[in-house]
């Protein structure tokens, strides 16, 4: 949340990066008892959560600017130096694992086919692009995350053409592309807000627009307000305690279209950063989570690619049998049990640490240097 914010949201920014960190675990199938909690088995939704607060930080920091096209090329300019560079780097890092598979099978003289279906050189170029995920390329599967990016760039080119019209014009689109984003999402996604490359524009449209009017309504006469310490915290409480159990409950039902407004929710209470939660988030931790989010949930996936597959190869080499299928949560899967919950829980934030390690680096070398370069293009 940099850059153009005169104010900037820093309990909002912790809780991004606790999200990210939720979502990197969902990707980890180390069985425990971390990985048995439904809001964990369910962390996938705070995908929703990304969306949500876009919108509402984007609507505070650049509605006043927008609407005129010299500022709406600088915020294109400065969204794609945000979300695209770490994005490519990723992409090529896949593209080098793709190759050296295929080197590796013509060295042994048992070839694999490579770059083809889901990896084919046409889905390269839709990666590159940021369309993957608008509904015409079908899957690709190089860094699977990145579907939510592209999904969220074309949200901000939405976002910023909507701005030529005025406050008010945005604020009845908005609340018509959040009603039509949740009707294709039910009309078609068997699984409800678990929709990817399919219907993910109109799940990121709903998410992000709710940030918008959230951040009317925020700006608009919630600032005003004063809370004390004491009711705000009851208020953070109760904030995520709603998120937990609705997290938890509702899965890939039809019920997970509501995750908006419970998130949207859950962004205005944390705006006001006036309760014990929030003071504990504003610190050094909750500022370095904020930085690190993106990377935290766009490295997830490739960190969590040895750490998935080197157990399960360890065991198969040493005869022994540790995967299990899991069906929790309506996503059966094969986890791999250690033997004791406490061991697979303690591999889980080892884990953690790692993708939190890997995200410091790329935020150092690729994230903020790039970020820098394009706001020098702009001014």
């Amino acid at each position: 949340m940099q850059g153009s914010l005169s104010h900037r949201f820093v309990a909002l920014d912790a809780w991004r990066g606790i999200a990210a960190l939720l979502v990197a675990l969902y990707r980890l199938e180390a069985d425990g008892w971390l990985h048995g909690l439904p809001f964990v088995q369910n962390a996938w939704l705070f995908v929703d959560f990304f969306f949500v607060l876009s919108g509402f930080v984007i609507a505070y920091a650049y509605l006043g600017k927008l609407g005129k096209p010299r500022e709406t090329l600088v915020f294109i300019v400065r969204r794609i130096g945000r979300v695209w560079p770490l994005h490519v780097v990723l992409l090529g890092i896949f593209l080098a694992f793709e190759i050296a598979r295929g080197l590796a099978g013509f060295i042994r003289s048992a070839p694999v086919s490579v770059f083809i279906d889901q990896r084919a050189p046409i889905t390269v170029l839709w990666d590159l692009l940021l369309v993957q995920a608008l509904g015409f390329t079908g899957v690709t599967l190089w860094n699977t995350p990145a579907w939510s990016i592209s999904t969220e760039f074309w949200t901000y080119i939405v976002f910023a053409l909507l701005c030529f019209g005025g406050r008010r014009l945005l604020a009845v689109a908005a609340a018509t592309l959040i009603l039509g984003g949740l009707a294709v999402v039910g009309a078609f996604s068997p699984k409800g807000m678990d929709t990817t490359f399919d219907f993910g524009f109109a799940r990121c449209l709903a998410g992000f627009f709710s940030g918008v009017l959230a951040s009317f309504a925020w700006q608009g006469w919630l600032r005003a307000k004063t809370l004390t310490a004491k009711f705000a915290t009851s208020l953070e409480i109760g904030a995520i305690a709603a998120a937990i159990l609705f997290v938890s409950l509702v899965g890939r039902t039809q019920a997970s279209l509501a995750a908006p407004f419970v998130f949207a929710g859950l962004v205005l209470v944390f705006a006001f950063q006036s309760g014990w939660i929030s003071a504990v988030l504003s610190g050094k931790v909750g500022h370095v989570l904020g930085d690190l989010s993106y990377s935290i949930y766009m490295t997830a996936l490739l960190v969590s690619l040895p750490f998935n597959r080197v157990p399960v190869l360890a065991a198969n080499r040493a005869g022994v049998e540790i995967t299990r299928e899991h069906v929790g949560a309506g996503n059966p899967h094969i986890n791999y049990d250690f033997g004791h919950f406490l061991l697979n829980d303690l591999y889980s934030l080892i884990y953690l640490l790692a993708v939190v390690a890997v995200s410091w680096i790329t935020f150092r070398f690729i994230e903020k240097p790039s970020r820098t370069w394009f706001n020098g293009k702009v001014g």
